[in-house]
């Protein structure tokens, strides 16, 4: 391992340079590295990286880490590193955990390109995931229809699936329909739904073992069927 005290006046090899921004990002507890944060830190230029990786992004690539977003992100990049945030913490993030070490993204970055609320915000990535409209979550959400059988039953969960359950059954199904395996991502125009596999209306619970993902097609041809 290199001895950062001394300082060198030959050429850094490869592997000097990926241990020493390894040796960074342990010390700082990153993992999305900053180019100007770690030249300063180890007292190297910028053109130095690229004379031996190309860019930042290949040299971070290369010592298993990841490069901070730069001010250019687009909403793509913030949805997926959503993506990223909400399944390392096996839930919907809480806007202030957006953050430095869990997030290189800051939740100010979302409220600026998107406009919207934190809530908003996972309604909108739950719907880019998931094919459906914001509109149709919301109403499933907010405004789930009351059949009168729906009062027979001694329930002891919602019947509403919040966004974060929601998306855990999305991603145990693989973004798929159980029944057809229709996907977004293969068949752009699929919608998937969360639906009770034993109808709420029939005395089914909110629970993830009686969840499953159906497109609309599969979701309208089941209708409160068993």
């Amino acid at each position: 391992m290199t001895d950062y005290t001394i300082t060198r006046y030959n050429p850094y090899t490869d592997q000097e340079l990926i241990e020493a921004i390894q040796k960074y990002a342990a010390e700082k507890k990153i993992k999305n590295i900053a180019s100007s944060q770690f030249c300063k830190w180890f007292g190297i230029s910028e053109t130095t990286i690229q004379r031996h990786f190309d860019s930042w992004a290949n040299f971070c690539k290369a010592a298993g880490l990841s490069p901070r977003y730069s001010r250019s992100v687009e909403k793509g990049d913030l949805l997926n590193n959503l993506e990223e945030v909400w399944s390392e913490l096996g839930r919907q993030p809480r806007a202030k955990e957006m953050k430095q070490p869990l997030s290189p993204i800051s939740i100010s970055r979302y409220q600026k390109i998107f406009q919207k609320t934190w809530y908003e915000i996972c309604l909108e990535f739950i719907s880019w995931k998931s094919g459906a409209s914001i509109e149709e979550i919301e109403q499933e959400l907010r405004h789930a229809p009351i059949v009168e059988s729906d009062t027979q039953f001694n329930h002891k969960t919602n019947r509403n699936i919040n966004l974060s359950l929601r998306y855990n059954i999305l991603k145990r199904d693989n973004f798929r329909c159980v029944k057809c395996g229709a996907s977004p991502a293969l068949k752009p125009g699929t919608q998937l739904h969360i639906d009770h596999d034993l109808p709420w209306s029939k005395g089914g619970e909110t629970e993830e073992d009686n969840l499953q993902t159906l497109c609309s097609e599969c979701n309208l041809g089941k209708s409160n069927k068993i």
